[in-house]
C-alpha cells in the first residue's frame, strides 16, 4: 500500500512515496494495483486479493531469462546473415539466442550479444596483414618498408 501526499509538499517527501511503494513488494514479487503479487516466467492472470499469480510458460520462439511480472516472454534473437551473423547457441526458454560473426567477419556491436558483424578488412597491395582479424577485431594492415612489396598478404623483397 502506498502512502500518497500532496504535491505541494518537499521533494523529500515526494521521494519517500516513491521508495515506500517500491519497497511494499519483496525481491519475488511484483506490484500491480496495489497487490504485491509472485513472480513467474510468463504472467496468464495478475494476483488480486483472493487469488494468487496464475502463470504459463513461453511459446516458441520466446523466453524469459528471470521471474518477472510480464504477460509476454521476450522475443528470441535472430542472428541474421545479411548482418554478418550466425547462430553460436539457439534459444530456449530460459535464454535468449547467442549469435557469432560469421567466418570472415568481426562483432562490432557487442553489448551482452553481438547484434551486428563487418566483414574483415583486406590489405591493399603495398600493406601486408600485421594482425589477422579474429571475431571482435578487425585486421590490422601495414606498410612494407622499403625494397619490398606486397599483393596485401605479407611482404617480400625485390630482386635485384
Amino acid at each position: 500500500m502506498c502512502i500518497f501526499y500532496s504535491l505541494s509538499k518537499l521533494l523529500p517527501l515526494l521521494f519517500m512515496k516513491i521508495v515506500l511503494c517500491v519497497a511494499a513488494c519483496n525481491n519475488v514479487e511484483y506490484e500491480i494495483n496495489g497487490d504485491c503479487c509472485p513472480m513467474c516466467d510468463q504472467v496468464h492472470k495478475h494476483c488480486d486479493e483472493y487469488t494468487s499469480t496464475t502463470c504459463d510458460s513461453c511459446l516458441v520462439r520466446t523466453y524469459t531469462d528471470a521471474p518477472n511480472g510480464f504477460t509476454e516472454c521476450l522475443p528470441c534473437s535472430v542472428c541474421d546473415p545479411s548482418d554478418g551473423l550466425r547462430v553460436k547457441q539457439i534459444c530456449t526458454l530460459i535464454s535468449d539466442t547467442v549469435c557469432e560473426p560469421l567466418p570472415g567477419y568481426y562483432c562490432i556491436d557487442l553489448l551482452s550479444n553481438c547484434k551486428r558483424a563487418m566483414k574483415h578488412s583486406t590489405c591493399s597491395p603495398g600493406q601486408y596483414i600485421n594482425q589477422t582479424g579474429t571475431e571482435f577485431r578487425d585486421t590490422v594492415c601495414d606498410y612494407c618498408p622499403a625494397g619490398s612489396y606486397s599483393n596485401g598478404t605479407f611482404c617480400k623483397l625485390h630482386t635485384k
